[in-house]
Order: structure tokens, then C-alpha cells, then sequence
């Protein structure tokens, strides 16, 4: 899989880059560590995977123009390209009264 990264700390995501870099597509990151999973809400169209709790690595697929403009639904199988977006905690955090 081709990775684009957008201002994330190298190091901290080594061994996770290494997975990526290997899967052939979206289709295979449900069995990588991490639990990789997509994102809803404000979110939707986003990526997540656990690194240190509870800091997670997000990223989004690259969506080919042909496939943009297809009215088909995307297959995981079609999406071989991603971009980082950051690594951050998205969880809400409320504080107990």
C-alpha cells in the first residue's frame, strides 16, 4: 500500500507503517494489530488504529478519481493508497461530577 505522511512522529509509528506499508489493501487491515477499524460521525470516511492508549493513528483511504466518480459502492479491495492525518486522542473526555 502506497502512504502519504502529513506531520506524524516517525518513530512512534514505525512498526504500524511497516503493516501498512505491506497490506495490498483496506480489505486486509482488519487482521493487522491494532485493531484497525473506520470512523463515524465527525469523523466518517477516517481511520483509526490503537498505538499507545490512548493514542491513536488515524488516517483516511486515497480514493482514485475513477472510483469517486463511479455511482458503485467502493470496495476495501479497490483502495490501495492512504494518507496519515495525525496521531491524537479523538475520545471525548468527560469530566465525572
Amino acid at each position: 500500500m502506497i502512504l502519504a505522511w502529513h506531520n506524524v512522529n516517525w518513530v512512534t509509528i514505525r512498526l504500524y507503517s511497516y503493516d501498512l506499508y505491506d497490506a495490498e489493501n483496506f480489505s486486509v487491515l482488519f487482521y493487522l494489530p491494532g485493531h484497525h477499524h473506520p470512523l463515524t460521525e465527525n469523523r466518517s470516511g477516517q481511520w483509526a488504529c490503537n498505538l499507545e492508549q490512548p493514542s491513536r493513528l488515524i488516517y483516511k483511504p486515497i480514493i482514485p478519481d475513477e472510483l469517486v466518480q463511479s455511482e458503485e459502492q467502493i470496495d476495501l479491495v479497490q483502495l490501495v493508497e492512504l494518507s496519515v492525518i495525525e496521531i491524537t486522542d479523538y475520545h471525548d473526555k468527560k469530566i465525572k461530577r
